[in-house]
């Protein structure tokens, strides 16, 4: 009965259900980024990247107003759309056929306004989000790997 009870916890773990392992990936398969805390992701050689929301998850949950994004890529160049970069104008971002030499640090500044319902006093707030991208290469011939891997 205690083994029962291990492995059952052990999954339960495994799968994320119940623990923060998968917070910042949807089932949409959206990965929001983690204020302070590099968010890894693996992705397989020549498959597209999962899509990287420039902002948290509770902050994707509360209205933004005037938002802005700017994505820089790993060789510290502003990111801008392209055959194989796509920002949207929610600040989202996919790699599509991913590359070994497209690995390293996506990071995305986030700014909006808040405005005090008292006083109408605008403030500007700003955030940084960092997504490491890897690509991975599968060497298994059996069971074909899965072409997105996250890792909070």
């Amino acid at each position: 009965m205690r083994a029962w009870v291990l492995l059952s916890a052990v999954l339960w773990y495994l799968t994320g259900v119940g623990w923060q392992r998968n917070s910042e990936r949807t089932e949409k398969g959206f990965i929001y980024g983690k204020p302070g805390h590099p968010v890894k992701v693996y992705v397989k050689l020549h498959h597209n990247s999962p899509v990287l929301v420039c902002m948290d998850f509770k902050r994707a949950e509360k209205e933004t107003v005037d938002p802005t994004y700017l994505w820089v890529g790993p060789n510290e160049k502003q990111l801008s759309g392209s055959n194989r970069i796509n920002i949207t104008n929610t600040g989202k971002l996919t790699v599509k056929d991913f590359l070994e030499p497209l690995s390293g640090l996506y990071t995305c500044s986030f700014s909006y306004k808040t405005i005090k319902a008292e006083t109408q006093e605008e403030k500007i707030v700003k955030q940084r989000y960092d997504f490491m991208i890897f690509g991975k290469k599968s060497n298994r011939r059996i069971f074909p790997e899965p072409s997105i891997y996250f890792q909070p």
